[in-house]
């Protein structure tokens, strides 16, 4: 499958299931899905554009920055932190240690 069908089809399946997630209610796209409208729209756009398709790429890249606006975060994506897992309820000891004979060198790397 080349990268303008694998592009289409993305962008036609991802419309499709946000026609069928919002119907028969008043919903909006969420900023995740409107970023991910952009980027495919933008990734047609290039490719039409590498391709001498300059109208076409044009009408991709205005449909792009229609998403690039709604979804736009200036933080940034969500950044790492620290998480801490509970204690376990209970103790147990594990026995690591091969107790197999080994000719080969001592040492662990």
């Amino acid at each position: 499958m080349g990268p303008w069908l694998s592009l289409t089809a993305a962008i036609i399946t991802a419309r499709v299931l946000a026609w069928a997630a919002t119907w028969g209610r008043d919903a909006e796209l969420s900023d995740e899905a409107h970023i991910y409208f952009f980027d495919r729209y933008k990734r047609l756009a290039d490719y039409h554009r590498a391709r001498g398709h300059h109208a076409r790429a044009a009408h991709l890249q205005s449909k792009a920055e229609e998403h690039w606006r709604p979804g736009a975060d200036p933080d940034g994506p969500p950044y790492a932190a620290a998480m801490a897992m509970p204690r376990p309820l209970e103790w147990r000891r594990t026995d690591a240690v091969s107790h197999r004979y080994s000719d080969g060198p001592d040492d662990a790397a």
